[in-house]
C-alpha cells in the first residue's frame, strides 16, 4: 500500500492528531520523494517521531561551528543506533603493526599535495551496500578495483556479495574488516565481476548461500598481500604519500554521517574515532586553502552527501580516518 494513500486513513482514524503537527508537512514530502512505504498507523507514527527527533539533530549539527551542512535525506526517518546496525559494519583487525608492517616514506615524500584519483580512471562508480554491515566488503572490493586498475588500466566493476557470502572469518551483513577480507580473496585466487556475481544482501539483509564460481574471476585481482599505510594519528602524513600513489582503504567513525549533505568535516564537528565504517579515501582537495580534506566515497548511493562522496579534512585524524589505512600488493 502507498504511503501516501494509508497516510490518509491515519488521519481520519487518529482524528487528525499527526496531520496537525506543523513539521507532518515536511515529513509528507520527505516520504514522497524517497517513497517510503510504512506497514501500519504504528509505524508512521514512530517513524515520524524519529524524524522530528532527527531535525533537531541536523539543526544540532549545523550550528556547531563547523564547515559541513547536514540536512534531510533517505535516512530521516531512522533512529541513528539503528541505521548503526543496518549501514556501519566495520571493526578494526586488531592487528598492531610495528614499523615493519607499515609503510615506510622518506620524509619529503608527505608533503599534501592535491589528487583526485576519480579524475585519473581509477575509481568506480559509487556504489550501495543497503540495508547490510557490509561496508568492509565494499571498501575492500574498491580497493583491489583501484589497485589493479593501477596495475594494469583496466578499470572493473567487482563482487562485494562474493565477499559477503563467503568470507567465513567475517560476519557478513554483520560486520567485517578489509585487512580479513583481503585474506579471504588472496586464498579464493581473486573476485568475480559484479555482472557474474550480483549484489543482493542489501534488499533480503542476509549474507546469502557462498555461490562461488572461480573460472568467473576476473583477472588480476587476487592480491599477493597487503600493506599498511596508517594506524594512528600520528602516521597520517603517510596517507599524504600514498594518495599521490593510488587511493587507500580506511576505517572511520561515521556517526556523523547519517545526517551530512556537503561541506567538510573539521574537528569542530567532534566527528569520534569510534570505528564502524570502511570506505575508501580516493584523493585531497583543498590544498591551499584554510581546510584541505579528504575526499572519500562512501557506499550509500550517489544519492547521499556529495554525489556519494564525504570531505572530512586532514590533519587532525577527523573521523578516525587514520585508525586503519589500506592497500593491496598486487603481482
Amino acid at each position: 500500500m502507498k504511503l501516501t494513500l494509508f497516510l490518509a486513513g491515519v488521519a481520519v482514524a487518529s482524528g487528525a492528531a499527526i496531520e496537525q503537527d506543523p513539521v507532518f508537512a515536511t515529513f509528507m514530502r520527505f516520504t514522497q520523494k524517497y517513497g517510503k512505504v510504512y506497514n501500519n498507523q504504528a509505524e508512521v507514527e514512530g517513524r515520524f517521531n524519529i524524524f522530528k527527533e532527527n531535525l533537531k539533530l541536523i539543526e544540532e549539527r549545523n550550528n556547531d561551528g563547523g564547515q559541513d551542512v547536514h540536512g534531510i535525506n533517505q535516512f530521516t526517518d531512522i533512529h541513528p543506533q539503528e541505521f548503526k546496525n543496518m549501514y556501519h559494519g566495520a571493526h578494526l583487525s586488531g592487528i598492531k603493526a610495528d614499523d615493519s608492517m607499515v609503510k615506510q616514506f622518506n620524509d619529503t615524500s608527505t608533503k599534501l599535495a592535491n589528487v583526485d584519483w576519480r579524475l585519473k580512471g581509477a575509481v568506480t562508480p559509487v556504489k550501495n551496500q543497503g540495508q547490510c554491515g557490509s561496508c568492509w566488503a565494499f571498501s575492500t572490493t574498491e580497493q583491489v578495483e583501484s589497485d589493479v586498475f593501477l596495475k594494469t588500466g583496466v578499470l572493473n566493476v567487482l563482487s562485494p556479495q562474493q565477499i559477503v557470502s563467503c568470507d567465513t572469518v567475517d560476519a557478513g551483513c554483520n560486520g567485517g574488516n578489509p585487512i580479513n577480507a583481503y585474506g579471504y580473496v588472496q586464498g579464493a585466487g581473486g573476485i568475480e565481476f559484479l555482472k557474474n556475481y550480483a549484489y543482493t544482501s542489501g534488499t533480503t539483509q542476509s549474507n546469502g548461500v557462498c555461490d562461488f564460481t572461480k573460472s568467473d574471476v576476473a583477472p588480476n585481482t587476487s592480491p599477493i598481500g597487503y600493506t599498511i599505510i596508517s594506524q594512528s594519528a600520528t602516521q597520517e602524513k603517510n596517507m599524504y604519500a600514498q594518495i599521490q600513489e593510488s587511493p587507500m582503504s580506511v576505517c572511520v567513525d561515521a556517526t556523523l554521517w547519517q545526517t551530512y549533505s556537503s561541506g567538510i568535516i573539521t574537528a569542530a564537528d567532534n566527528c569520534g574515532t569510534s570505528i564502524d565504517h570502511a570506505v575508501q579515501a580516493v584523493g585531497v582537495g583543498g590544498v591551499g586553502t584554510s581546510t584541505p580534506y579528504w575526499i572519500v566515497r562512501n557506499s550509500w548511493t550517489s544519492s547521499w552527501g556529495e554525489d556519494g562522496y564525504v570531505y572530512v579534512a586532514t590533519g587532525s585524524n577527523n573521523c578516525g580516518i587514520t585508525a586503519e589505512a589500506t592497500v593491496t600488493s598486487q603481482p
